[in-house]
């Protein structure tokens, strides 16, 4: 979750289902309302089209009001994977965690290599959030590090990429990060995300436990393939 103190206009979308862009591949639709700030706390951010400025930070609420394929498991709440962008009020569609955040701009969208980290970092640390804002704050941190830190390494409170000042626990986010070694036994892969070109993306865990079809099964599906990047580390 991500969101500018200072008071976005909701974005109102009705009746037409977003176009997908040719690198997502659409796993459904979900009509999003009453965005909130959830269990979450304050911080400034930088990078990722951000320049400063105090921003939400932690887990993001709306209600879903209604959905088709995928879009029916999405829960009423997520992480924010889209600095600049604002909450969108309506029809958004649902993609593979892979092809979002949309629009492209400073390395997005995200890609396997780092869709696989989140995987790997909602597997070993959400648990331990527990209700905690500060803890939910530093794992929304954790997963914007993830995805725009342009360094070979990672830490939350400092890179060309992405870094924050503010985070309470900005140091369990950077002990959380540097536990991540692409071990299979922690990626959780029934992540998705809710995309639109008019506002913010947000990472979600599907409600039943159903697995997000990988992207080579995807492809083999005729729903569109994906392409495999290279290990980042």
């Amino acid at each position: 979750m991500k969101r500018v103190v200072e008071s976005f206009a909701a974005v109102i979308f009705v009746g037409v289902i977003l176009t997908s862009t040719a690198s997502a591949t659409l796993l459904g639709t979900v009509n999003l309302q009453n965005h909130t700030n959830g269990l979450s706390d304050q911080g400034q951010l930088w990078g990722g089209g951000l320049s400063g400025g105090t921003y939400y930070t932690g887990v993001y609420s709306w209600t879903n009001a209604g959905g088709t394929g995928l879009g029916t498991q999405v829960p009423n709440w997520g992480f924010c994977i889209e600095l600049t962008q604002g909450s969108y009020t309506g029809w958004q569609n649902v993609v593979t965690l892979d092809s979002a955040p949309v629009p492209s701009a400073y390395g997005t969208p995200m890609g396997i290599t780092k869709a696989n980290y989140i995987r790997e970092l909602w597997g070993r640390d959400f648990a331990t959030i527990a209700g905690n804002a500060q803890l939910g704050e530093a794992f929304g941190a954790a997963i914007w590090e993830i995805i725009y830190e342009t360094a070979s390494t990672w830490d939350v409170t400092s890179g060309p990429g992405f870094y924050a000042t503010g985070i309470e626990q900005a140091a369990t986010a950077n002990l959380w990060l540097s536990q991540l070694n692409g071990d299979t036994a922690y990626i959780v892969q029934n992540l998705a995300a809710t995309s639109s070109e008019g506002g913010q993306d947000y990472v979600f865990q599907t409600t039943t436990g159903h697995d997000v079809p990988e992207p080579a099964t995807i492809g083999l599906l005729g729903l569109g393939g994906m392409a495999l990047l290279r290990k980042k580390r």
